[in-house]
């Protein structure tokens, strides 16, 4: 800090927006497959994006950055959407980040929906 000035006028540091989609807000409880755990979880699908999901345990779950999730939940008509990934953040919160590389097209249907 400089002479002279208190914390309220220091700088603000702004840290730039990384994400190439806007997240949706969802609350959905889903059953995540993680690797390296033997039966499924119910978690919810707190919001979600194009390329990525973020999941709040609904226990005590413990996950770990490079674990892989797969889901699946079905929305209005019976369509069953499917997407899968790998954890790349785990919050202290216990909310973890899933970066998907593999979805179903009723998947992307879905997420372009709640955009719209």
């Amino acid at each position: 800090m400089m002479p002279g000035m208190d914390s309220a006028m220091e700088p603000e540091v702004v840290i730039p927006n990384r994400r190439r989609h806007r997240r949706v807000a969802v609350g959905l409880p889903v059953e995540v497959h993680i690797s390296g755990r033997k039966a499924a979880v119910t978690v919810e699908l707190a919001d979600i994006a194009p390329a990525g999901v973020r999941f709040r345990p609904m226990s005590d779950l413990r996950v770990a950055v490079d674990q892989r999730a797969t889901f699946m939940f079905v929305v209005e008509g019976g369509t069953a959407c499917t997407a899968e990934g790998r954890i790349t953040r785990v919050e202290p919160s216990g909310d973890f980040i899933v970066v998907l590389d593999r979805a179903n097209p009723a998947f992307g249907a879905f997420v372009q929906s709640l955009e719209a």
